[in-house]
């Protein structure tokens, strides 16, 4: 039902046209998702022009032929803007002597968490490092940019819609936190298929579209693996560290060395290793028991001259608070796992200011 809607939603949205270019708003790229569930239909629209008149005529002519289609209930738009003469299309992908876009230029640090493969916690660690910064007295912003598997509204129990004056974004704050995810945009039940080009574009848009603001720290918890969207940022941001995420078992350590690569060759410096779920601590007795077995990771940091910043444990109360939506290092900020993050962040935070000190020097 939900994909006959759609295709019904995208038919109608084909009637609407952009009559200055003399063309419909789908031919022209303007069209970049059509979700619907429940009767619900959550649509972006990019405009290309800051016409306010013009948009205005195109955003009520897209929200009546929608609210046409039989057993739609609510339509929910979002407009964007797109600026052709963008001064980042011709970036190298190196992260030298590059200044962030404008959407994220008033911010001080940005702090890339990546992992080779799937599985490893990334999400989990990203989203309590967050809180950990925050805790530090830092004005922190967190973007989910795992396009395909955004798990950061989960993780901080966001499950509403960012508000939109037609040009900018609004971030959604939680926990003290400025947030934005794609799966603000999206329901949870549909994926998201698009190409490429549209994941592109949708990094572009909660970069310089969303209304970042002023910030100490920015956190971007990427895809797994080393593909476009990481090099997309890489080519966009001035990104003043990663992190590496990895897990004890061999298969991860494997990719793991992928992301090493991949950061080294864009030079975008590498500020250490996590290794997730190093052990389980028992939540009665406190005793640590190695899942995995015993760990090759310190091999793989010795071997490319990068250090282990925190082996944290697979905890229960951690996982547990992960699917309610409140990240443990904000709930219980005295928990050792809480204390863990913190102390990660305290370390990763003087690694930054030696990165920005050498950049300058």
């Amino acid at each position: 039902m939900a994909e006959t809607l759609e295709n019904q939603a995208l038919h109608l949205l084909g009637q609407v046209v952009n009559e200055e270019a003399g063309e419909n708003i789908v031919a022209l790229g303007m069209v970049k998702n059509v979700s619907v569930s429940e009767g619900k239909i959550d649509c972006i629209i990019e405009f290309k022009e800051n016409d306010q008149k013009k948009n205005e005529k195109i955003f009520e002519d897209a929200q009546k032929a929608l609210k046409e289609i039989p057993g739609v209930t609510k339509v929910n738009i979002i407009t964007t803007l797109h600026k052709e003469n963008s001064t980042h299309a011709n970036d190298e992908v190196n992260s030298d002597n590059k200044t962030n876009s404008v959407g994220t230029n008033q911010i001080k640090y940005i702090l890339a968490v990546a992992s080779g493969k799937g599985g490893v916690g990334k999400s989990t660690v990203a989203s309590n490092l967050a809180c950990a910064f925050k805790s530090l007295g830092l004005k922190t912003c967190l973007l989910d940019a795992d396009i395909y598997g955004p798990s950061i509204p989960k993780m901080i129990g966001i499950n509403e819609k960012p508000h939109s004056d037609g040009q900018k974004i609004e971030t959604i704050n939680r926990y003290g936190l400025s947030t934005m995810s794609m799966g603000y945009m999206v329901n949870d039940e549909n994926p998201i298929i698009w190409r490429g080009l549209m994941v592109m574009k949708a990094i572009n848009e909660m970069i310089d579209k969303v209304n970042w603001g002023a910030a100490d720290i920015m956190v971007i918890d990427l895809p797994p693996g080393t593909g476009d969207v990481q090099l997309s940022l890489i080519q966009k941001l001035k990104i003043s560290g990663s992190l590496i995420v990895t897990t004890p078992q061999d298969i991860a350590l494997i990719d793991v060395i992928r992301g090493l690569k991949m950061f080294e060759k864009t030079k975008v410096p590498i500020l250490g290793i996590v290794e997730n779920m190093s052990y389980f601590l028992a939540p009665d007795t406190g005793k640590e028991y190695k899942l995995y077995g015993e760990s090759k990771t310190n091999e793989v940091a010795e071997k490319y001259d990068y250090e282990i910043l925190a082996n944290l444990p697979h905890d229960p109360l951690l996982l547990e608070q992960c699917e309610k939506g409140h990240p443990l290092t904000d709930l219980v900020p005295d928990h050792k796992v809480s204390q863990m993050f913190i102390e990660l962040a305290e370390n990763l935070l003087k690694r930054l200011k030696l990165e920005q000190l050498a950049n300058t020097n």
